[in-house]
This record gives structure tokens, C-alpha cells and sequence, in this order.
């Protein structure tokens, strides 16, 4: 599961063009901030996208920043899951004038509040599904659980598979940051459910 949290993986696509939006181009694995040099977008690349990542595993935190030219039609989102050991968060911002992504990554502060909500918990390596009646209560804006198993694993060369159930904070697959490679069938399952009531 770690790998999966650690491995995101964006398709930023641009050629210069006459007179379109510039956006900085860049990206880090160790920080919110990058440098790079400013790019010509594409026509229909019309929006400079910031998307950072935060991983928090015990008491040690990692982030990483992307930096691109975008579509309009992509939103701005953040995506929170959590597990005993793990929390995850991918924020995506855009601005619409030359540069303006120049700033640091930004990530939005959770909530730590217990919400009611409980959700199975479990994680399995090198297996396709984890039965457990283990249930941990999720916190924030966290109301929903998640089932996700595929090659979602790395062991520094290659993807392979596990499978995890943890809380998440989105509605329905469709939003979920790694939705393409659900379509492209390296996520094998990917659901979303309501959470587990103690009547």
C-alpha cells in the first residue's frame, strides 16, 4: 500500500504554441516547492496545475509537488484515505494567468475529529482481497470506505499486487486520484461504501 501512496503518477502533456498560457513545469519528491523553467502551453491546455502529495506514516511526513499545464475541465480536488499507520492526501489547485503556479504546493489541514464512522481495516501484500472484522472510526471529512486491490505495491523495481480497506473522503470511485489505472485494469477493484453502523 505504501508504494501506491508514494507513486503518483500524472500524464502532463505540452508543445509550444504561439501566444497561450505559460505555466512552470516542474516537480519534486522531497518537499511542496519546485523550481523549473516556464513552458508554453498548448491551446488547449488553458490552466497552470499545482497537485501536492502529503504521506504520513507514524510520526514521519513526505510530500511531493507537480507542477503543468492543464485542462479546464479538470477540478480542484483533495483526496484524503487513512489507515491505522497511514494517511494520504493529493491537493490539486489551477490558476489561469503566465506563471502563476509559482508558489509552494499547498495542503489543507485535516480534521482529526472522530466523525462516527467506521470502516473495515485491513491490508494484505501480495493478495487480492483482506476479509477482517477489524473496523477503525474515521476522522474529518472521511465518511466513506475504500476497497482497492491491484498493483498498488512497489518493491523498488516493480508494481505488484496487494490489496488495503481503509476510510476515504471521496463519494464514488470516478473521484478517486487513481481512477485511471482502475479503467486501464491495473486496479483490479476499486469500491467505495458506506461505512460500517454500530445498530
Amino acid at each position: 500500500m505504501n508504494a501506491l501512496l508514494t507513486g503518483v503518477n500524472f500524464l502532463v502533456a505540452f508543445t509550444a504554441t504561439g501566444n497561450s498560457l505559460e505555466c512552470v513545469h516542474c516537480s519534486s519528491n522531497d518537499g511542496t516547492d519546485c523550481s523549473g523553467e516556464a513552458t508554453t502551453c498548448t491551446d488547449d491546455l488553458t490552466r497552470c496545475w499545482t497537485i501536492t502529495t502529503e504521506l504520513m506514516q507514524v510520526s514521519d511526513s513526505f510530500h511531493r509537488v507537480f507542477k503543468f499545464c492543464g485542462r479546464e475541465k479538470e477540478p480542484t480536488t483533495i483526496y484524503r484515505e487513512e489507515s491505522s499507520t497511514t494517511f494520504f492526501q493529493v491537493e490539486s489547485h489551477y490558476c489561469e494567468t503566465d506563471n502563476c503556479n509559482q508558489k509552494l504546493g499547498e495542503i489543507t489541514p485535516r480534521d482529526n475529529t472522530p466523525n462516527g464512522v467506521k470502516c473495515k481495516h485491513c491490508f494484505e501484500d501480495h493478495s487480492s482481497d483482506c476479509e477482517t472484522e477489524e473496523t477503525r472510526e474515521c476522522t474529518g471529512d472521511m465518511n466513506k470506505c475504500l476497497f482497492m486491490s491491484g498493483l498498488l505495491c512497489y518493491n523498488g523495481k516493480d508494481y505488484y499486487d496487494c490489496t488495503h480497506r481503509i476510510c476515504t473522503n471521496i463519494a464514488s470511485p470516478e473521484q478517486h486520484p487513481f481512477y485511471n489505472d482502475f479503467v486501464s485494469g491495473d486496479i483490479k477493484k476499486l469500491e467505495v461504501t458506506e461505512g460500517i453502523s454500530d445498530a
